[in-house]
């Protein structure tokens, strides 16, 4: 099996952990390009820490840097670095390095929140609704094939058939809903898709927190 060029996953900090594993810059834009096509508002602002392998030794990362810029991606620090040299080549590159010990808190931003965002239709197939700097409350249901995101909480008053991610920019996102049926699920960056949600769960009211060990899943008494 092939090695993703662009790897994306959630690691010690809250903050998604981004892998390149490619020293060719035109390859890794072109990789970067169909991520972010794929999931062009789930990629914008994201918020990553670098991992420092062996491939990045061998490009600019002053260019790098700028090529994630660019699709949206927001590089706050670089972690598993060896050594001083390596240290001083990212902090000439305008590069954070991170020591292993330290907390989210430490690297992330606080945000201030306006008031939320209320949809008081069904979000259909196809949909893609954002709350930047929001809660987001549905009072309807959320259709197969749409996507809700906020850098808040979700709550959904309906069956979350969809894609739902709460916590897109912050550590701070829940998701509620009456009836969980959902294609993709993420909270603070840590995510499960359909097929490995709990089937405790399944159609129940239902809300969803993010902890160090992953999803947790908590029966909510039906309204």
């Amino acid at each position: 099996m092939a090695t993703d060029i662009i790897e994306l996953k959630t690691g010690q900090f809250s903050a998604i952990a981004l892998t390149i594993n490619s020293s060719s810059l035109t390859t890794i834009k072109r990789a970067l390009s169909r991520k972010v096509k794929s999931s062009s508002i789930f990629f914008k602002d994201m918020s990553v820490v670098l991992s420092f392998t062996p491939s990045l030794e061998k490009i600019n990362l002053v260019t790098l840097k700028s090529h994630l810029t660019e699709y949206g991606i927001n590089v706050i620090g670089v972690t598993d670095w060896q050594n001083n040299l390596q240290k001083e080549v990212l902090t000439t590159a305008g590069l954070v390095p991170l020591g292993q010990t330290l907390q989210s808190s430490d690297i992330l931003p606080e945000y201030r929140y306006i008031p939320p965002l209320i949809l008081e239709r069904d979000i259909e197939n196809g949909e893609v609704i954002y709350a930047k700097s929001q809660d987001l409350l549905i009072y309807g249901d959320v259709k197969e094939g749409a996507e809700i995101l906020a850098d808040g909480n979700i709550h959904v008053y309906g069956r979350l058939q969809g894609k739902a991610t709460a916590g897109v920019n912050t550590n701070n996102g829940v998701i509620y809903t009456q009836s969980l049926e959902a294609e993709f699920i993420s909270v603070n960056q840590r995510f499960l898709h359909k097929e490995n949600l709990p089937d405790a769960y399944w159609l129940q009211p239902v809300r969803i927190i993010s902890e160090k060990s992953g999803l947790i899943f908590q029966p909510l008494l039906k309204s």
